[in-house]
């Protein structure tokens, strides 16, 4: 391996089913690199997070990676445990976090409003902690492991653009983009657990969410220097994940590490989707969406989603 050890911070943005958690695996099997997945941690709706299973097999509460970074930022000045988590820009209510977070169709607009957020007395406070405690984290982390390398995949890409305006992470951003079919054939399969599920997985809301965050990517791409985004393919990462690792490392300043890949070999502390608890390194390229959509709704999704699905060569 090379000796430079750039200190990097990497965010992979996106939608959800689109991989997020396998490239976490991977990127974790580098010497210089440690992957969390979601840094902020899917809590929404858990009902006890110290029960929370990381993918190392313990609980969240009786994890040794995570409770040396609670030791870490205690010696930071501050507290960090599953109930005390709070590394999300995002306020609760949904309301809320609407009003803050939510993208405006235009950078220009995003900067401003996160600009009065900033300065506003209250919020303003709450962005700068929050703030700390990300920069707190992956500093924690890099000395835990002594990998220079951080990945957070949270995908939230309103997260990537408030990290790279209110943190000293200036974040690469990769990022992970699955066709639209297979996205909304994943969220169809899913629909009907709850109301809002439910709603999630109509064809036609599916396709306009991933149409709007496809845009919010492209103008997340506009906003960074070329040498710091990288788009990949959930299919080309399946397809060949030797060549999408490389071109990830490479975006890093890192040598590239050989495949082929046992990913789930080895020590791993992963957040995220139920496949960080799978038991099996193949790696299998899903086009479930073949059975799971209709000929007529596949294309509609064809149709509702052909700006971006042709900017990303699946059309």
């Amino acid at each position: 391996m090379s000796d430079r050890r750039p200190e990097r911070f990497l965010y992979i943005a996106g939608t959800s089913f689109t991989g997020s958690t396998l490239l976490s695996f991977l990127l974790n099997l580098h010497p210089q690199i440690v992957a969390v997945g979601e840094m902020t941690g899917p809590f929404r709706g858990v009902t006890d997070r110290r029960e929370y299973p990381c993918s190392c097999g313990a609980k969240l509460s009786e994890c040794p990676f995570w409770a040396a970074v609670g030791v870490e930022m205690a010696g930071r000045g501050l507290r960090f445990d599953p109930e005390h988590w709070d590394l999300r820009f995002d306020p609760e209510n949904a309301l809320s976090r609407r009003a803050l977070t939510s993208s405006l169709r235009s950078n220009r607009a995003d900067a401003l409003r996160d600009s009065v957020a900033e300065h506003a007395p209250v919020l303003g406070k709450r962005i700068r902690a929050i703030s700390r405690r990300n920069e707190a984290v992956v500093a924690s982390a890099r000395a835990i492991t002594g990998k220079p390398v951080f990945v957070d995949a949270s995908k939230n890409i309103n997260r990537a653009r408030q990290l790279d305006r209110t943190t000293s992470l200036s974040p690469h951003v990769v990022h992970l983009v699955r066709d639209a079919l297979g996205f909304v054939a994943s969220k169809k399969s899913r629909a009907g657990k709850s109301a809002r599920a439910a709603r999630a997985g109509r064809v036609g809301d599916a396709s306009r969410y991933w149409s709007r965050r496809s845009a919010q990517a492209e103008r997340l791409f506009a906003a960074l220097p070329p040498e710091r985004r990288l788009r990949v393919r959930y299919e080309d990462l399946c397809a060949d994940p030797e060549r999408e690792f490389g071109r990830v490392c490479a975006l890093l300043g890192l040598e590239p590490l050989p495949g082929p890949y046992e990913f789930l070999a080895g020590e791993h502390h992963i957040i995220g989707n139920r496949m960080r608890l799978s038991s099996s390194s193949e790696i299998v390229l899903d086009e479930r969406w073949r059975e799971i959509l209709t000929a007529e709704e596949a294309e509609a999704v064809r149709r509702s989603t052909e700006r971006h699905r042709r900017a990303f060569g699946y059309a």
